[in-house]
């Protein structure tokens, strides 16, 4: 019990909680990505980073929408969970899941 109340402590209370376990989901889905029997052919795995970096970094700065983001990684794992995505698949989740960051987190990168 006192491991939490540190832990909870440590990620800034309630809201560092949201945001921690997004990035938590965010990891898990980027992983599956990554994995080759689920990575598109037309899909580099630098552009998977790329994307999921700019977002780790938004939620990391409180920069990000964390209800539109938790819809657009619950759309991934239900649609692909058990299906490979096609490239065109994935440009459209990329394209989500980056319009998960706040417009002004956008402008200073």
């Amino acid at each position: 019990m006192i491991a939490v109340v540190v832990l909870y402590r440590q990620v800034g209370g309630p809201e560092g909680a949201y945001h921690w376990m997004a990035e938590r989901a965010l990891n898990s889905v980027e992983k599956h990505l990554k994995s080759e029997d689920q990575r598109p052919d037309g899909i580099p795995e630098e552009q998977i980073v790329e994307n999921f970096q700019r977002v780790r970094e938004a939620i990391r700065r409180r920069q990000v929408n964390l209800t539109s983001l938790y819809e657009v990684l619950k759309s991934y794992q239900t649609e692909f969970n058990e299906k490979k995505p096609s490239t065109p698949e994935i440009q459209t989740f990329f394209g989500k899941l980056v319009g998960t960051v706040l417009e002004n987190a956008k402008s200073k990168n």
